[in-house]
């Protein structure tokens, strides 16, 4: 007598399976959020420092304006150059970074051409003078992501002024 049996048949994933299929998916969604979370930093990092060479570029621009530039009353010195020692002590005598970035901004009050139209453009100045609270630490979007902030120290004899980048 020959007796068969049946087995059934069941479709669908064991709980075992289902476990590992869920835990790979988790494994692979962190690795997305986290290469997306780089990513989002990466880009801060890339803005912070086009920031810094586009307020060291004005800086650059600020110190060979002010070299060439003479009092505008007294004509026996037109065309006279200042000295690098005389910029710097002018430089030196903005106490803070804020007042040192308020030489590169735009002012159409002031005498010189050159400072009406400001070192750095309108819409760069105003973003930076919207972020930053504290007149010692310059601050923008990307760098209030980062958590840091430009600082403008003091120019040092033999050597540029600097835009410096520092942790908050």
């Amino acid at each position: 007598m020959i007796t068969t049996s049946k087995r059934s048949r069941r479709s669908g994933f064991s709980f075992t399976e289902a476990i590992f299929t869920v835990a790979i998916i988790g494994i692979m969604s962190a690795i997305v959020v986290t290469a997306l979370s780089n990513m989002s930093k990466d880009a801060n990092r890339i803005v912070v420092r086009q920031q810094q060479a586009a307020i060291s570029s004005a800086l650059n621009a600020w110190v060979m304006s002010n070299m060439r530039e003479t009092a505008l009353t007294d004509a026996a010195n037109i065309g006279a150059l200042r000295s690098l020692e005389e910029v710097r002590a002018d430089y030196n005598g903005h106490g803070s970074s804020k007042a040192r970035f308020f030489l590169l901004v735009p002012d159409p009050t002031r005498a010189s051409v050159d400072e009406r139209a400001g070192f750095l453009d309108e819409g760069t100045a105003e973003h930076f003078l919207d972020y930053t609270t504290n007149s010692t630490q310059l601050k923008s979007s990307a760098l209030s992501n980062l958590k840091q902030h430009f600082t403008l120290p003091d120019w040092q004899a033999g050597e540029f002024p600097q835009v410096l980048v520092e942790d908050d």
